[in-house]
């Protein structure tokens, strides 16, 4: 007979160790407390969220699997799971728990998680930005290999600062890899959604001007917008 011992569950990683790790990385850290399901949620826990939501935020970090659930159960009550799940699916939010079953409860909300490489704040950490340093997406265009982030792009591996609207935009293009966006879905991104076709083509200007490259981001006439990507084939 062959004995299979119950899984352990890991010990939460100190929160405190692991502000103090990713500050000492460069990182700007946020910590949130989720509500329990029979409270309201606080005002700074709901423009947190949002900012999940919105492409401000390039990670999650669940120090502690027992924080899942109410964090799920959060999002899920601001209507936000949609939009998060669609930036995760898209490999442009990372989450990271401490805990095989919490990857797997969050997997089943159709978010995608990586599990701890090990049980401290430094492994949490690392397993992060270990990623986010390599540009979590990346595509290979006229100007070079380009990811985005929360604040910006690396282009080659440079960080240029970008607004949030510019961000949305790049982004969206560089999910859709060469696929020409409409103005109306680039209107969807923008701040405010479904913004009128001359807000899109004054946003993608200064998304341009502030690459310093007009080749980036192509004009396909009466259809909209493409990234000019390079098949790596």
């Amino acid at each position: 007979m062959v004995e299979v011992p119950r899984p352990v569950r890991p010990e939460p990683v100190d929160v405190d160790t692991l502000l103090r790790t990713l500050a000492a990385t460069g990182s700007e850290a946020t910590r949130i407390i989720p509500p329990r399901a029979d409270h309201a949620i606080p005002a700074g826990a709901k423009r947190t969220l949002y900012r999940i939501a919105s492409g401000q935020v390039d990670a999650v970090l669940f120090p502690a699997a027992e924080g899942v659930a109410a964090w799920l159960a959060a999002v899920e009550r601001l209507g936000m799971l949609e939009a998060i799940r669609g930036r995760t699916q898209a490999a442009r939010l990372l989450l990271v728990t401490t805990d095989v079953a919490a990857t797997t409860r969050l997997a089943e909300s159709g978010l995608p998680a990586a599990t701890s490489c090990g049980p401290t704040a430094d492994d949490l950490a690392r397993t992060a930005l270990g990623p986010l340093a390599r540009g979590v997406t990346e595509r290979r265009t006229v100007i070079g290999r380009v990811a985005v982030r929360s604040g910006g792009a690396l282009i080659d591996g440079g960080f240029v600062p970008l607004s949030r609207g510019a961000v949305g935009i790049l982004e969206a293009l560089l999910v859709a890899d060469g696929r020409v966006l409409t103005r109306a879905e680039i209107g969807q991104v923008l701040p405010g959604g479904r913004r009128s076709a001359r807000a899109v083509e004054v946003a993608v200007a200064r998304l341009r001007e502030s690459l310093g490259d007009a080749d980036l981001v192509q004009t396909v006439v009466k259809r909209g917008y493409r990234l000019a990507v390079i098949d790596d084939e």
